[in-house]
């Protein structure tokens, strides 16, 4: 099941002239020996394309604001939140006219052809 941790919902620390917050803490369903990090950029008024992974979690740190399917679920997610979702959860992401959106998308394992489009 799609999990969120809320960068707005965490107390930020301060440290030594900068701060930081502990978002998320997240435990995996199995033992890891690889991760994909992956940096995406999705242009303003799009909507991608709904996909799933057959084996691989996959968690989401966010740049920018967006939208995000998870299954039936349609997120509100903001700067700083994270979403991690499991093998099976079809996943998509829209943004708002005018606005690109930053993502970081982290593969856990690192398997580059675990991707299956969904079809509309």
């Amino acid at each position: 099941m799609v999990k969120v941790y809320r960068a707005s919902e965490t107390e930020l620390v301060g440290m030594a002239g900068y701060g930081r917050k502990y978002v998320a803490d997240v435990r995996f369903r199995r033992k890891l020996d690889t991760a994909g990090f992956i940096w995406v950029k999705i242009p303003g008024g799009m909507k991608t394309d709904a996909h799933k992974h057959e084996r691989l979690e996959e968690a989401f740190f966010f740049v920018d604001s967006a939208k995000m399917g998870v299954g039936d679920q349609i997120l509100q997610v903001n700067e700083g939140d994270v979403v991690v979702v499991e093998p099976g959860e079809a996943h998509w992401f829209e943004t708002e006219e005018d606005h690109d959106v930053r993502v970081v998308a982290i593969k856990f394992p690192n398997l580059k052809t675990d991707k299956v489009e969904i079809q509309p």
